[in-house]
């Protein structure tokens, strides 16, 4: 029996892995919006119900259920085993479906979706009738049986959830986690085809008699249309619940996988641990269905009082973790437990009703297993309506708390269903609970929307008040800020808000926050706004047609209607809520919502491009963070094949990529990724947290540069627009070019690709967030951009960049345009700027003596060349060092040399050639010859002659160079750029 037990679990974490699967292969067809997901969801729940309903007839017919059963996941294992591949059938058999909103996505989405789904959920839908029926040895032990399979089974669906969300899916891909998942169908086949032989047909004990079921039949105390009623509302108010909670979580915690697998997580062990409490129970009395019902409609009520604390509980409970992956372990850890601690009554007893709904029913042995099937078929159904219903269309009409009291008002209302046959003593009272709910759900009493205007998931360090208790957290946390419009939306909940700090009498300042993280603001992220627009427009041959992705705050569409030139501006927008919002920043976008040149397509961008016949001469994406849930699609290599196809001859990408919240192998994924598709691809560094990303296959040329600024001079309205941010010419914007093609080639190109067989990206990056990383400095402007210098775009245009072509007025402006004028953050560039500078004319551009000692003036002279004699060294206190110690002096200032400041090495690598020759022992001559090694790789020399280099070193019997301890960093650096680079 323990085995079968095993197999039942098995096959609930097969189940849901399918789920999160097939999800994210589906995305691919139809994608990630509110309508996609209904409809992958409709064809999932109505398989299971269809499959539990013709599953449960079946059971009457077959004499060996375990060989029945056998049967049905030997055929789920199959199906899975292939899936890919029938995947890719349907997809190149739909290439030319439009999948256009309203009805051709739902007529088309539910063929598609059911020609991969719906065999294989309906054969799913076989486990609690058939295993019910097989291993029910009479009518008395039927309620257990049913009750503990349920319960393991659902189990099983916990694990497979946190499976699925934590390792499967990222380390695996989707292609491999759909073949080792249909391996333990495969498994739970043979084994329960095996037992079938062994045991052969189902037989029923002695005490599954005649008299039994005669005695189970007079005993009934529900009507059946009763039981299923209640079946139906119980998975109709479950779903929506998981819905709003699911919400409340992602407002919470941040709109991540992690996140989703939580509340998911806890709602299925929460089930589970239901119908494991039935099947403990020796007797059910015939008020326990009632009193079932009615527990859960007096304790959800406690549930709702605490939703608007949660932002404020998940800021405690994340400023007790350090930020790392100990601390990101044991921070879901604890989320998961204090999330179990508060849902654990109500959602148990809802995982209480079905098996207790089933002993009410059954009336002989024969037909347990068809009365299971029907009973999950209507539950299911219940499923089914709930999701749609609680998951977009009450969010037409309702925010989050008014729909958690709907869902308080069903399980009312399913607790008068359950006592109206047990008498006035019962349906009275719940009808006046019900009719009490129901006015509640009018004026959503004790919930403060203010709460979750904007997440405190974004403070990861304790505040000074992160402790004096909800009200005066929320009250300090929001201090200077106004909400200006609040709505949770059928795809996400979408609020603007209006600091007033940075407000003026002209200009207020706004941040459209969507699932509680900014997603633009009309002042932090200007730079980014208006250059995400200006650098495509600018440097493009043409623009008649653009499509941006992601509206945001609109700043960018804006800044494009600018250009009279541009006969249309396309928006794709995944939120019909955040379009709602548009009008609120008319003062930003130029009356965007207004212009009649813009068309805004509600759906998911994927969608969207992969369904048009359209090419654009630009494309904008400016997607939300890696780690927020659905964005990852939109840094696929497959998504900028598709963007590639969608493009005019000539056309450019400009990709927004954020680098707080990211690690560099984030960035390299995403840069690697994009460079697959776009081979002359130029970063742009906006402000200290976002890069953009000019993608082309066609280089620029000097003609294109001239042509950009001629544009700009002539385009009053642009050019007042860029000198609200000190852009006053073209060279503002060419400054901020820190990465060239080649450079990205040969730096990124050892990175993995994110593509959506292998969709890792987001997994990584809710990591990341988690743990604080961002890109540091130093990789964005150092010393190995230097030998890119000719392929800058601003280098291109002046050709006399060694000598510093700049005036003091526009040396000025350049320093000036890299300042931000809101955070009054300076950019990298600007040190380099002022270096270049003072080394043209050290007395018409001087440093301070401090800036002078952080930037090695004086050592400068030594790195282009070396001095003839050793008595010159003393000018720099090095007289009589060795080579390494007067090496590491040199070497630990060519951080301040790069693109900008790309003056020549050769006196450091002469200095280092004299140390292999000379030093005073096999460590020196080994370490000089490996920092050559890296000095030459950043220069971009032939690899052959590094490689004979190395071969020269000292080594030892490992076949490595024999060096100090520490120094081994050294040797794997210097392999790794050789050998990956």
């Amino acid at each position: 029996m323990m085995f079968i037990y095993f197999f039942v679990f098995l096959t609930g974490a097969t189940g849901l892995v399918y789920e999160v699967t097939w999800q994210k292969y589906l995305s691919r067809l139809l994608g990630n919006d509110t309508a996609a997901v209904a409809i992958i969801l409709a064809i999932f729940l109505g398989g299971l119900s269809l499959g539990y309903y013709l599953c449960g007839k079946l059971t009457t017919l077959v004499k060996n259920h375990f060989k029945g059963y056998a049967l049905l996941e030997v055929a789920i294992a199959l199906w899975c085993s292939y899936f890919p591949n029938i995947f890719s059938k349907v997809e190149s058999f739909t290439r030319n479906w439009s999948f256009s909103p309203p009805f051709l996505i739902i007529f088309q989405g539910l063929f598609s979706s059911a020609l991969l789904m719906a065999l294989p959920t309906m054969c799913m839908g076989g486990t609690i009738p058939f295993l019910t029926r097989a291993i029910s040895r009479n009518l008395v032990e039927s309620t257990r049986v049913h009750a503990r399979i349920y319960a393991i089974n659902t189990a099983g669906a916990f694990l497979g959830t946190l499976l699925a969300g934590f390792y499967l899916i990222p380390s695996l891909g989707l292609p491999l986690t759909m073949a080792i998942t249909a391996l333990g169908n495969l498994g739970a086949s043979i084994f329960f085809y095996l037992l079938g032989m062994i045991k052969g047909k189902s037989q029923e004990s002695p005490l599954s008699s005649e008299s039994v079921r005669i005695k189970g039949l007079t005993q009934l105390r529900y009507p059946p249309y009763i039981l299923y009623g209640i079946a139906f509302l119980s998975g109709f108010y479950v779903m929506v619940l998981e819905n709003v909670l699911i919400r409340i979580t992602n407002l919470s915690l941040g709109s991540s996988s992690y996140s989703f697998c939580m509340i998911v997580a806890v709602f299925i062990l929460s089930i589970a641990c239901g119908s494991f409490l039935v099947e403990r129970l020796k007797t059910l009395p015939r008020y326990l269905l009632f009193a079932n019902q009615l527990a859960i409609t007096l304790l959800l009520p406690l549930v709702y009082l605490s939703l608007d604390t949660w932002p404020y509980w998940a800021h405690v409970i994340r400023i007790a973790f350090q930020p790392n992956m100990v601390g990101f372990f044991g921070y879901y850890t604890y989320v998961f437990l204090a999330m179990t601690l508060v849902l654990i009554l109500p959602v148990s007893l809802m995982g209480a009703t079905l098996p207790i709904a089933f002993h009410e029913l059954k009336e002989d042995l024969k037909n347990v297993g068809r009365h299971s099937g029907f009973l999950f078929s209507y539950n299911t159904i219940g499923n089914l309506m709930g999701s749609l219903a609680g998951g977009i269309v009450f969010y037409y009409f309702l925010n989050n708390p008014g729909i958690f009291l709907v869902a308080i008002f069903l399980s009312a209302c399913s607790t008068l269903l359950s006592g109206w046959h047990l008498g006035r003593n019962y349906y009275l009272p719940a009808l006046a609970l019900a009719i009490l709910v129901f006015f509640s759900i009018l004026y959503t009493p004790f919930y403060r929307i203010e709460n979750f205007m904007i997440g405190t998931f974004r403070e990861m360090r304790r505040l000074p008040y992160s402790l004096s208790g909800p009200s005066n957290f929320f009250k300090r946390f929001h201090q200077g800020q106004a909400l200006r419009f609040y709505k949770d939306g059928p795809s996400c909940t979408v609020s603007v808000i209006e600091s007033l700090k940075a407000s003026t009498k002209s200009k207020k300042s706004l941040a459209i926050i969507v699932n509680g993280k900014s997603d633009s603001s009309t002042t932090e992220d200007i730079y980014t706004l208006k250059l995400s627009a200006h650098l495509p427009a600018l440097l493009s041959e043409k623009r008649k047609k653009v499509m941006v992705i992601g509206l945001g705050t609109g700043v960018t569409a804006g800044e494009m209607s600018l250009y009279p030139d541009i006969e249309r501006i396309d928006l794709a927008e995944i939120s019909p809520t955040v379009v709602k919002a548009l009008p609120y920043f008319y003062q930003s976008t130029y009356n965007l919502h207004k212009n009649p040149r813009v068309k805004i397509h509600i759906g998911d961008a994927f969608r969207i491009l992969g369904r048009s016949q359209e090419k654009w001469d630009i494309v904008i994406s400016e997607p939300s963070n890696p780690w927020v849930t659905g964005v990852d699609l939109l840094f696929t290599k497959e998504f900028y094949r598709l963007v590639k196809q969608h493009l005019s001859e000539k056309g450019i990408l400009l990709q927004w990529v954020q680098i707080y919240s990211a690690s560099p192998s984030m960035v390299g994924m995403m840069i690697n990724t994009l460079q697959e598709e776009f081979k002359c691809s130029h970063v742009f560094i906006a402000n200290a947290g976002d890069l953009l990303i000019l993608a082309s296959n066609k280089p620029f040329s000097l003609k294109d540069i001239e042509r950009a600024g001629e544009t700009l001079n002539q385009n009053k309205k642009v050019k007042a627009s860029l000198e609200e941010i000190n852009f006053n010419s073209i060279d503002e914007i060419l400054i901020r070019e820190i990465w060239t093609p080649s450079y990205l080639f040969d730096y990124f190109s050892r990175f993995p690709l994110q593509t959506m067989d292998r969709p890792s990206l987001h997994y990584i990056a809710g990591k990341s967030f988690f743990q604080e990383e961002s890109v540091p400095a130093a990789l964005l402007l150092n010393q190995e951009t230097s030998s890119y210098f000719p392929e800058y775009l601003i280098a291109m245009r002046y050709k006399n960049w060694q000598d510093f072509p700049f005036s003091q007025e526009r040396f000025n402006s350049l320093l000036l345009s890299v300042r931000d004028k809101v955070s009054g953050s300076v950019l990298p560039v600007a040190s380099a700027l002022r270096l270049k500078a003072h080394l043209s004319n050290p007395a018409k551009y001087p440093l301070s003596r401090l800036e002078r000692e952080e930037m090695g003036v004086e050592l400068i002279p030594f790195i282009r060349q070396m001095p003839e004699k050793e008595g010159e060294w003393s000018k720099i206190g090095l007289e009589g060092a060795s080579f390494r110690k007067k090496a590491g002096v040199l070497i630990a200032r060519l951080k301040y040399r790069n693109w900008v400041v790309p003056y020549p090495i050769d006196g450091l690598k002469s200095l280092l050639e004299q140390g292999i020759k000379r030093g005073k022992d096999v460590y020196e001559k080994n370490w000089c010859s490996l920092q050559l090694a890296l000095l030459l790789l950043s220069e971009r020399v032939e690899k052959e002659r590094v490689e004979v280099l190395l071969e020269q070193a000292i080594k030892g019997s490992n076949g490595k160079p024999i060096l100090k301890k520490g120094d081994g960093v050294l040797w794997q650096r210097v392999n790794r750029l050789l050998y990956f680079k």
